[in-house]
């Protein structure tokens, strides 16, 4: 698996048998399914059946919830989506080392790692509250928005937190 397979995953399902290195075919075979209808969840043209879906969560070693949306369609894969598998991926890890009486050492990179991923899924659901507030058009949202921008750009965090607290800012 290449960056160049990762960067066009559509859809949750498509990441997770990239990430795994596994093929439809392969998938297929064990679950008793054609790489057709594989191929037809993973493009969105069908719905995954319930019976197919408790089988594939429990393939992956995933809630039937990370795979599919209400509609039972697979997932598409954002950036938060591929965080949230990775963390998922990560505790799962750790939970076999730890099963297996690995040494801390070998376990704390796995932690590591999952706080860094914490920490770009707080990025990532702050970013999409600053663009769902965005999206809402009202030009003192706008002003307000560039205003806290410009003072955290020019590293004026005092300043910020002096007119918060005073209730100054654009008007």
């Amino acid at each position: 698996m290449n960056k160049q397979e990762l960067k066009h995953s559509r859809t949750v399902l498509e990441y997770l048998v990239m990430i795994n290195e596994l093929s439809y075919s392969g998938i297929g075979r064990e679950l008793n399914i054609t790489p057709q209808q594989f191929s037809d969840w993973i493009k969105k043209r069908r719905p995954i059946p319930q019976e197919r879906l408790q089988a594939l969560a429990q393939y992956f070693g995933v809630e039937e919830t990370v795979l599919v949306d209400n509609h039972q369609y697979t997932k598409p894969l954002t950036t938060l989506a591929k965080i949230e598998l990775h963390i998922l991926l990560i505790e799962q890890k750790v939970a076999q080392l730890e099963a297996e009486g690995a040494d801390e050492e070998d376990i704390e990179p796995y932690r590591q790692s999952k706080v860094k991923l914490q920490r770009e899924r707080t990025d990532e659901l702050r970013l999409a509250r600053v663009a769902a507030v965005l999206q809402q058009g009202d030009e003192r949202t706008d002003a307000i928005i560039d205003f806290v921008l410009n003072e955290l750009e020019t590293g004026r965090l005092e300043d910020l937190s002096r007119k918060l607290q005073k209730g100054e800012g654009p008007k």
